[in-house]
């Protein structure tokens, strides 16, 4: 027998309030989904395309996408990481760029770090949160140097299925942004780059 708060229970109730407390524990160490519904999930990518496209067209033309499959996160979630390729920017024209990005990221609510960073190719970058990702997953970056420039942003863990999501193909069929294809002829097989949603 074990005390728990002035009881004593048998060893198999606390085996089991053990195994509970240990799911609860791994449960609150994952992202959770953020909504029900089982289209919520495509209108999280829906709104984060959109968002990362406008953010693309502040830079410019040319981008191209390397975003995942859907995947699963905490119970019964699904979150995406898009990734962008796109084009250099100029030192001396950088700070309007990285201002008016981080402009348009504070009105969604976003609070964007600005930092330098060096090594062969130094640039900057701007990220919300600075470091990491909030509870729930969600973290976007740009990063930009004379040679090229990379968005990501990591979708919230929303409710969805998985499965029914990457048999659909929803992202690669819901963005505007062509895909990289690695040893074709040109960048992208299947479309011309695009030119970013309008911010």
């Amino acid at each position: 027998m074990t005390a728990l708060s002035g009881r004593r229970l048998p060893r198999s109730a606390t085996a089991v309030v053990t195994a509970l407390a240990i799911g609860f524990g791994v449960t609150a160490c994952s992202p959770r989904p953020t909504s029900v519904g089982p289209s919520h999930a495509k209108s999280v990518w829906d709104s984060v395309n959109a968002e990362i496209e406008a953010s693309q067209a502040v830079v410019g033309t040319g981008w191209l996408s390397s975003d995942t499959a859907a995947r699963e996160c905490g119970v019964d979630g699904a979150q995406w990481v898009l990734t962008r390729f796109g084009p250099g920017t100029h030192p001396g024209e950088r700070n309007a760029q990285f201002d008016e990005l981080s402009a348009r990221w504070e009105a969604m609510g976003w609070r964007p770090v600005r930092s330098d960073f060096g090594g062969v190719n130094p640039g900057v970058q701007l990220r919300y949160p600075a470091a990491s990702s909030l509870d729930d997953g969600f973290f976007i970056e740009y990063r930009s140097t004379q040679h090229g420039s990379t968005l990501q942003l990591q979708t919230p863990c929303t409710q969805g299925d998985v499965d029914a999501l990457n048999r659909e193909k929803y992202g690669e069929r819901h963005t505007n942004t062509p895909p990289d294809i690695p040893g074709t002829a040109s960048p992208s097989a299947s479309a011309e780059p695009t030119t970013g949603a309008t911010p």
